[in-house]
């Protein structure tokens, strides 16, 4: 018997399994939706927001088919990096004015589509938001400052969220291990302490997710995810855990050490996972035992179907798959 205050129930990245994650096809897009309604242990949707709208094709059609009872979480990171295409400055921890002011807007815009959301479903219908610490730094080039994120993360807490939560989403940073980061955003130490200066400052709840594979990438190792875990719980901000996979192994469509959303390793007679994946079920158990699940605001994952040719039956085996994997070893874990 499985202790009843442990999640049962994920967020999912359906956008990153979706048949139309760069194109746009209503018909293809309606049957996935249908089907990924039937999946029960879907808590809501992790909704990505690219910068303008709530759908980066169709608002309306997003709200006419969107479950109204799901508890959706909006990740800003998408649209982050389509804006650091065409200006590698912009982020909420810049150093350049302009670009961090640019950033403040597409966070109000992001904002103004929460609410549009919460108009149309009703107050829980958007439990979260991911937000970032871009930009990009490197040994040659630091273009994000601590004391800037603070500032900025002020000026977000200052607005009327109501019950949605800020989140930062913790993503890959510069290490020696990590030379050449896939985000390379700021360092976890960093990101806590402008967390915990603004929440000690104005009385904000703001907490930290952590992104399975990005903490991996960081690290170079497995055991990435875990020393994240345990530094956000030692300082008591640990909001979320999102499981999205990624490999050592070069010999894959996902290639080495990419932020590409691998799903988890082989696991029983499960069709759809990847034998390079570092995201076991072994893995998986680790990172749930290293947190207080109940006290989390969000669980979930976020997989990328390859190739991307890839049938809908696939697409929607590998969320409920995965979800399967999470019951497991919870159960495992948490047997009475």
């Amino acid at each position: 018997m499985v202790n009843d205050n442990l999640p049962s129930r994920y967020i999912v990245g359906a956008y990153a399994t979706s048949p139309n994650l760069f194109s746009w096809d209503e018909n293809s897009e309606l049957v996935y939706f249908n089907l990924l309604k039937k999946l029960p242990s879907i808590r809501g949707l992790e909704l990505p927001f690219w910068g303008e709208s709530l759908h980066p094709f169709d608002d309306q059609w997003l709200l006419s088919n969107l479950d109204s009872n799901w508890e959706n979480v909006l990740t800003c990171v998408p649209g982050t990096m389509k804006s650091l295409e065409t200006n590698p400055r912009f982020g909420l921890a810049s150093i350049d004015d302009n670009s961090r002011r640019k950033a403040i807007h597409f966070y109000r815009t992001a904002f103004n589509c929460i609410n549009n959301l919460k108009n149309h479903f009703g107050n829980k219908s958007v439990i979260a938001v991911y937000i970032s610490s871009s930009p990009y730094q490197n040994y040659k080039e630091k273009y994000a400052n601590i004391d800037i994120f603070r500032t900025s993360l002020l000026e977000l807490a200052s607005w009327e969220w109501g019950n949605t939560k800020i989140l930062v989403e913790h993503c890959d940073a510069y290490t020696k291990e990590n030379s050449s980061p896939q985000k390379g955003f700021l360092s976890l130490s960093d990101e806590i302490n402008a967390i915990t200066q603004t929440n000690d400052i104005c009385g904000s709840n703001i907490a930290i997710v952590i992104n399975w594979g990005r903490s991996v990438i960081e690290h170079r190792n497995a055991d990435g995810p875990l020393k994240h875990i345990k530094y956000t719980v030692q300082n008591n901000v640990l909001g979320g855990i999102m499981f999205s996979g990624t490999t050592a192994n070069n010999n894959n469509l996902y290639g080495p050490w990419s932020d590409l959303h691998m799903p988890p390793a082989l696991f029983s007679d499960y069709k759809y996972f990847e034998p390079e994946s570092l995201m076991s079920f072994k893995e998986i158990k680790r990172t749930l035992a290293a947190c207080d699940l109940s006290s989390l605001d969000c669980l979930g994952l976020k997989l990328l179907a390859m190739p991307k040719e890839s049938s809908i039956k696939k697409r929607i085996a590998i969320n409920r798959d995965t979800m399967y994997l999470l019951d497991q070893a919870m159960a495992e874990l948490y047997k009475a």
